[in-house]
């Protein structure tokens, strides 16, 4: 545990204080600073905006700790803690939180400067149903944090930056996946892949929680933090067990 201590301490000062997480970041702020700017200038609200760029962050998500992991390999970081005697579970499992710890301050702050600071400045419609507004954004961490977890092993089990690549695709690559169902006549199947498939979770939740039409006897958003939890567990575990096996020069 101290050694994992020691390791997260190490990380979140690289991850959290370089250029890359600070760029990263910054860019969904500056565009809460401007979805709030223009719901101003308009005389609008703010209801919806935690729900604007949900699509988008993922593939942020692949390119700042992507990139981290990467560097890591490029580096001979991971290989020097190795050599320094740190376990090499100590280290999947520090990534990992450092990981899932940047992707909860990216959108926290990005929900703080448009629902936060925009519901000071413009306030919010009559309307407005905070507790589906509540629900919907614990919906939209537990959806990140899936694609943080799959980014983490992707990442940690490929020396270069094909699983950075891949991670930043990855919302598109699982949103280009439906085509399959236009194949399977099952309709257990296509339940089972449209509510457990991260991407059309974001559409689901973002629809849920703005108020749009989507039937809920084939959607069920209830199943997507169970799923969260299975996803992360699943994709720990085996980034672990291969990376735990890879060879590191």
């Amino acid at each position: 545990m101290a050694k994992l201590l020691n390791l997260l301490s190490v990380n979140f000062r690289r991850a959290f204080l370089r250029k890359r997480f600070i760029i990263g970041g910054g860019f969904p702020c500056a565009i809460g600073l401007l979805i709030v700017y223009l719901a101003y200038r308009t005389d609008g609200d703010v209801d919806y905006a935690p729900f604007f760029m949900t699509g988008f962050l993922p593939m942020l998500i692949g390119i700042t700790a992507g990139l981290y992991i990467s560097q890591d390999y490029t580096t001979n970081t991971i290989r020097n803690k190795i050599i320094n005697g740190h376990s090499r579970t100590s280290i999947y499992l520090s990534n990992f939180i450092t990981s899932m710890v940047g992707t909860f301050i990216i959108y926290g702050v990005y929900l703080l400067l448009t629902f936060g600071l925009g519901s000071l400045v413009t306030g919010v419609s009559s309307d407005f149903d905070g507790e589906r507004t509540f629900k919907g954004i614990l919906l939209v961490f537990c959806i990140l944090f899936t694609f943080t977890s799959i980014t983490v092993m992707l990442c940690m089990i490929n020396s270069g930056v094909s699983g950075t690549v891949i991670s930043t695709l990855m919302y598109m690559i699982l949103g280009m996946s439906s085509l399959i169902i236009v194949f399977v006549d099952n309709d257990l199947f296509k339940e089972l892949f449209v509510n457990l498939n991260p991407t059309f979770q974001i559409d689901t939740v973002s629809e849920y929680a703005t108020g749009a039409e989507y039937s809920e006897e084939n959607i069920h958003i209830s199943w997507i933090p169970i799923s969260s939890i299975a996803y992360i567990i699943l994709t720990t575990v085996i980034g672990i067990s291969v990376f735990n096996k890879k060879d590191i020069k």
